[in-house]
């Protein structure tokens, strides 16, 4: 189907950043289009002139002569002269070209519509292409965001899951502290508990109602002169003087206690030395609250 040049006036692409230039297409377009209109033109006008020589003469009517009596045969005329030649030949020259340009312009609209076509084509894979290598980023760039977060994910559960073991180990340390403290504290009184059964009760050797068991203990001697004598003096200062205080030190003599006065006997140390070294050093402020 031939094309026209309204058609190719009328005819849109669609515009893709890697396509054909939208002017020069338009510019192109708007040429052939003129050319067409000229070949037209042209072609209209010859098929005219054409047309007319071939049916010169059969717009005048024809005439019936009517049949005359016979006549004696007249003399023969001579033969009317034959139509030129070279007017035919030229008729016929005239009618080749005109198909010549016109089966051009038929190969001419052959190749607009290819041209057309193909420009269309060539359209359609660029946007396919643009289209495909969209769909191709898109999806890398969710494929990468995904992984980004299943990373961050991993990274995040393996904080959680330590900060759960440190905490469990916590837990853990503070309750065998709390169970060590307990028994330290428990055996160090069951100890503190023997020794005060094994060390004399004050009560039996204090007076009373129970004064049978008392123990008597002699009252300490008098110091003798030669203990006086031997008691430390004073230090002596450089020029002489006492260091201290220029008056002798005072002398304490004991006192005697009364006659049968009881005197309670010194609390006795115990003989087996108690190793409390392996329960560690408590702190002077601990408290068992502490432990909570």
């Amino acid at each position: 189907m031939a094309i026209t040049s309204a058609e190719i006036h009328n005819q849109s692409f669609s515009i893709d950043r890697k396509g054909y230039d939208v002017d020069e297409v338009d510019v192109f377009l708007e040429h052939v289009a003129d050319e067409i209109d000229a070949l037209n033109e042209q072609i209209a006008s010859l098929q005219g002139q054409v047309s007319d020589d071939a049916f010169a003469g059969f717009d005048r009517p024809a005439v019936i002569e009517e049949e005359e009596p016979a006549q004696p045969e007249p003399t023969p005329a001579p033969a009317a002269p034959a139509i030129d030649e070279s007017v035919l030949a030229e008729k016929d020259a005239r009618i080749a070209e005109l198909e010549r340009q016109l089966e051009a312009k038929k190969a001419d609209d052959n190749a607009i519509a290819q041209a057309l076509i193909i420009a269309q084509r060539s359209a359609d894979e660029i946007l396919a292409n643009a289209k495909a290598d969209a769909a191709a980023t898109i999806k890398d760039a969710e494929d990468e965001a995904d992984r980004i977060l299943d990373k961050a994910e991993n990274d995040r559960q393996k904080v959680m899951d330590a900060i759960k073991k440190l905490e469990e180990d916590r837990e853990e340390a503070r309750e065998e502290y709390r169970d060590l403290l307990s028994d330290y504290i428990t055996d160090a009184t069951r100890k503190l508990a023997e020794i005060g059964e094994k060390a004399p009760s004050a009560s039996l050797i204090s007076g009373g109602q129970h004064g049978r068991y008392a123990t008597h203990v002699e009252a300490p001697a008098k110091p003798s002169e030669s203990a006086a004598m031997t008691a430390p003096q004073a230090p002596l200062a450089i020029d002489g003087s006492d260091a201290y205080d220029s008056k002798p030190a005072p002398v304490v003599e004991p006192v005697a206690p009364a006659a049968g006065a009881t005197v309670a006997a010194a609390p006795i140390a115990a003989g087996i030395e108690k190793d409390f070294s392996g329960y560690g050093d408590a702190a002077d402020d601990f408290e068992i609250d502490d432990l909570d």
